[in-house]
C-alpha cells in the first residue's frame, strides 16, 4: 500500500522534469520597449520536410501577435525586402545569415529587431507502438542599431503522453506540436523580457 502512494507523486515529478522549457539567453541590458516592430526572416530548414521552416515561422509569428508585446512587419513584405537585400549581397536565404547582413536587412525594412530561426528536426518518431512528433529549433533576435544578439533560444520537444503509461494530454501531430512549441517559446521570451 505504501508503494502505491509513492507511484503517483513520482510520476508527476518525472513528468515535470521531462517538460523543460527552452534554453534561452536574454541580454539583461536590453530595453525591450524599444522594439516597436519586428521582422521575422524565413526560417532555415535543415530537415527532410521541405515546408517545415514555413510552418514553424507562421506559427511563431502568430504567437508574437497574440503576445500583444510586439508589432510584426507583414511577412510577405518583409520577406520580399529581405530577399532583395540578400540578392544584392549575393547571399542565399537557405543559410544562417551573418549579423551584419541581418542588420542591413533590418535597416532597409525599418524594423528595430530581426528574428531568425533554424529548424533542425521536424519528423515523426517511433516510441513503443506509436508514432509521435519531434521538433527541434534554434532562434535568435538581433538588435538592428547595434547588430548584436539580444535573445537566443534552443528548443526540442517530443510529442506523446505527458505522464508515462497514462494517455492524458498526448500530442499526436506535427501541427499541434508546432503550435505548442511556438507558444512556449514566445511565452518564455515575453515572460523574461517584460
Amino acid at each position: 500500500m505504501k508503494n502505491k502512494r509513492l507511484i503517483i507523486p513520482m510520476l508527476l515529478i518525472a513528468a515535470t522534469i521531462s517538460c523543460s522549457g527552452p534554453r534561452a539567453f536574454l541580454n539583461d541590458q536590453t530595453d525591450w520597449t524599444f522594439y516597436r516592430q519586428l521582422g521575422v526572416l524565413p526560417f532555415v530548414n535543415l530537415t527532410a520536410d521541405r515546408f517545415a521552416g514555413e510552418k514553424i515561422q507562421s506559427a511563431f509569428i502568430t504567437e508574437l501577435f497574440l503576445s500583444n508585446r510586439f508589432q510584426v512587419m507583414e511577412p510577405g513584405e518583409f520577406n520580399a525586402r529581405a530577399s532583395a537585400q540578400l540578392k544584392a549581397a549575393g547571399i542565399q536565404s537557405t543559410q544562417e545569415l551573418p549579423l551584419d547582413q541581418i542588420k542591413a536587412i533590418g535597416e532597409k525594412t525599418g524594423v528595430q529587431g530581426v528574428v531568425e530561426g533554424v529548424v533542425t528536426e521536424y519528423s515523426m518518431i517511433r516510441v513503443g507502438q506509436a508514432d509521435y512528433p519531434l521538433i527541434s529549433l534554434n532562434m535568435r533576435m538581433i538588435d538592428v542599431p547595434t547588430g548584436t544578439v539580444v535573445w537566443m533560444a534552443s528548443y526540442s520537444k517530443k510529442g506523446g503522453p505527458r505522464l508515462p503509461i497514462i494517455s492524458i494530454g498526448e500530442t499526436h501531430t506535427l501541427g499541434e506540436l508546432t503550435q505548442k512549441i511556438c507558444k512556449e517559446i514566445v511565452s518564455d521570451f515575453v515572460g523574461k523580457a517584460f
